[in-house]
């Protein structure tokens, strides 16, 4: 496997981790990482929890420590950017004056209930509760100012739970008008293990999907993690490979002020 490089990574600077950065670089050295992205949370619903958690001036301290303390990593300056497109005057602000090498969009709210709460599903028939997350997704990606979409199909971590089931197959049209879009604005899904780790055990996007992606002519890919602490760093990458591989794609890709600046074989 030639993949070592984990482009999705939560740190103290995030509301719902423990782990300092040094933490997860000296983990990434102990595993042979080569690249890691910080995407800390960054938050602005009015109902958020962590709503000013947030502090990009230390989390860009952080970053400059561990560049400098750990020279043999390539680490970047990411952000999570909670709704994008409904927040965009508090977020451009922050995404102009800061270098961030890669920005994520990511969809935790349906309006005012989030998909981490098991009221919003049991509030609404499953195929309800999918349907308008996917509806407000395609909106974030027309609109909203971001590089990476992360864990398109999120819903189904908790949905899984409370229903027991999910079929990306009765959204078919939905996930393909997702990634219509993100083929046309140039935003790059990421494949996020995170859910392998929970009960519905799957990646994110399900393999299914991303076949869609390939077949409608998508070939960017980045691969996450989403570790909240040390342990889970990197987990689940060799999975995501195959999974990709599977799928069609044969590269990566590798960002730098938010650009593309290489494409890396997924295998030797």
């Amino acid at each position: 496997m030639a993949i070592l490089i984990d482009y999705h990574i939560h740190t103290d600077n995030s509301f719902d981790s423990k782990a300092s950065m040094r933490s997860m670089c000296q983990r990434a050295i102990e595993l042979g990482i080569t690249e890691l992205a910080f995407t800390d949370h960054f938050n602005n619903h009015i109902l958020d929890i962590d709503l000013g958690y947030y502090n990009p001036d230390r989390f860009f301290e952080d970053v400059r420590i561990c560049r400098q303390d750990f020279p043999t990593l390539t680490i970047l300056a990411g952000i999570e950017v909670g709704e994008p497109h409904r927040w965009a005057r508090k977020v451009q602000p922050v995404l102009a004056r800061y270098p961030y090498d890669v920005v994520l969009g990511s969809l935790h709210w349906v309006g005012r209930e989030n998909v981490f709460q098991p009221v919003y599903f049991r509030t609404r028939y499953p195929h309800q509760a999918y349907l308008e997350y996917f509806e407000e997704l395609l909106n974030m990606v027309q609109t909203g100012d971001f590089d990476i979409l992360a864990h398109v199909d999120l819903p189904k971590r908790l949905g899984y739970e409370i229903y027991k089931r999910f079929d990306i197959a009765e959204f078919e049209p939905q996930i393909r008008a997702i990634w219509q879009v993100c083929i046309d604005r140039g935003i790059t899904p990421e494949i996020n293990t995170k859910a392998l780790r929970m009960g519905v055990q799957e990646l994110h996007p399900t393999p299914i999907a991303l076949e869609w992606y390939v077949e409608m002519g998508g070939r960017q890919l980045t691969i996450g993690s989403d570790a909240h602490h040390t342990a889970s760093l990197a987990s689940g990458i060799a999975e995501a490979v195959a999974c990709a591989t599977n799928a069609g794609l044969t590269h990566f890709c590798r960002y730098q002020q938010r650009q593309i600046v290489e494409w890396l074989p997924l295998k030797n």
